[in-house]
């Protein structure tokens, strides 16, 4: 996510398809009504454009990736974006804001297993592996939101700006818990410290690449020591 003012897929289709619609088949008196089959379709089609849209994005950016592009990876006419989609923007805008829930639903969930009882650098180091563990493994959305949102047009960065704004004060939040419970000093500036640390973590999308030398949880938990180290209070 961008550290702004302001602040990701698999494409295999669901393999519950059959069982929705005979859902709605048995809720007609058996038969169903057709509605159900053409709901999950529709359904299916368009997150299919999405999950191809963000691979491509988080590869390409918006710039490098056209509507046919993103028809081609999705195995679809190109005229047949426009069934779910206005534009190529709206569907850049939908990638971008799906990211940002991915990203925030990976950290929630890590401070969520967490619990509520743990100190403040805890969290704060958990958010962080989390982050680092979604952007790298876990979601093209996130890493698109990462490459495109700077370059994406006016309205779609102005669209966004609430959300990206509240996924910073997640930061600053989780910093000022540990600078209020004594676990982190408190003598430095959370809101500028919580950009520093979305900069260097957003950082990953572009230079980290699985398979080499460093382990992505070597990584992740080195980030997290690293921000503790240097938020150490003093003694």
């Amino acid at each position: 996510m961008e550290s702004t003012e302001a602040a990701t897929g698999s494409s295999a289709e669901p393999d519950t398809a059959d069982s929705t619609v005979a859902a709605d088949a048995d809720e007609n008196g058996g038969n169903g009504n057709g509605n159900g089959r053409r709901i999950r379709k529709g359904e299916r089609s368009r997150m299919r454009i999405l999950d191809a849209a963000a691979r491509l994005l988080s590869c390409r950016g918006y710039a490098a990736t056209t509507l046919t592009d993103i028809a081609g990876a999705a195995e679809m006419q190109a005229g047949s974006l426009y069934y779910h989609f206005d534009s190529k923007d709206a569907i850049v805008e939908e990638v971008l804001s799906v990211g940002i829930d991915h990203a925030r639903a990976a950290i929630d969930a890590a401070l969520e297993a967490l619990g509520p009882e743990a100190r403040g650098s805890d969290r704060l180091a958990e958010a962080i592996v989390a982050y680092v563990n979604c952007i790298v493994a876990e979601s093209n959305f996130t890493v698109a939101n990462i490459r495109c949102f700077n370059e994406s047009p006016p309205q779609t960065r102005e669209s966004l700006a609430v959300p990206l704004r509240e996924f910073t004060n997640l930061w600053v939040g989780l910093l000022a818990e540990g600078q209020a419970d004594g676990s982190l000093r408190a003598d430095t500036n959370a809101k500028v410290l919580a950009r520093i640390m979305i900069s260097g973590l957003n950082s990953l999308a572009s230079w980290y690449r699985p398979g080499g030398e460093l382990r992505l949880e070597d990584l992740a938990r080195q980030f997290a020591d690293m921000v503790l180290d240097g938020l150490h209070p003093a003694d």
